[in-house]
């Protein structure tokens, strides 16, 4: 039997900063979301009709994303900018046009069937360009900056809940000091391969 729930193109971005060491934003979803409800997660979502428009082109031209021409990758990249404005209230990108080196694509994964709602998500890299966190408190109900190696301990004593990527996105970034060890560290192209997708960083 075949799953019947749509999989529907999203978009993500792991924001770093040094404080002073290299820590990630990280969001906490609203409990009573149908998909991943109270558990923690990076900006994004689902890509929007408007994010392959041509206010969305100007602002974001093209994106390096395997297996994507440039301007489908772009439609993925503008709609992690937005969605991190939209659930965090920080502009990352400013008004274009983003140069997308600055957004290296950094993973790849496919919410299993089963799922209530499934995704096949695009993940980029992006350094934290200033102003205030604030949470929407639709999407995401608390967000803050976080060392990833005490995020992972956290989820390994059971005080937060993280599905796979999430995870493995956070094993990957444990591995570096600061941002700019984890710029330099995705260009080597080493691929964390899973069952449902990859991480390169």
């Amino acid at each position: 039997m075949t799953d019947s729930v749509p999989v529907l193109p999203a978009a993500s971005v792991l924001i770093v900063d040094d404080r002073p060491d290299l820590h990630v934003l990280i969001g906490k979803r609203r409990p009573g979301s149908v998909f991943v409800g109270g558990l923690i997660v990076f900006p994004g979502g689902a890509v929007d009709p408007g994010d392959g428009g041509a206010t969305a082109r100007r602002r974001v031209p093209g994106a390096v994303v395997p297996e994507l021409d440039a301007e489908a990758g772009a439609a993925f990249l503008h709609a992690a900018i937005r969605e991190t404005e939209e659930e965090v209230g920080l502009d990352i990108a400013g008004p274009g046009p983003v140069d997308h080196g600055d957004f290296p694509h950094v993973g790849h994964w496919v919410t299993p069937a089963g799922s209530p709602r499934r995704y096949d998500t695009h993940f980029f890299l992006a350094r934290y360009a200033g102003g205030e966190v604030i949470p929407d408190g639709i999407e995401l109900t608390d967000a803050w900056w976080e060392r990833p190696g005490d995020a992972l301990e956290r989820i390994g004593a059971g005080d937060l809940e993280a599905i796979a990527p999430t995870i493995a996105f956070l094993e990957a970034l444990s591995e570096y000091r600061n941002v700019a060890d984890a710029f330099s560290g995705r260009a080597r192209g080493k691929r964390r391969r899973n069952t449902y997708g990859w991480t390169r960083l």
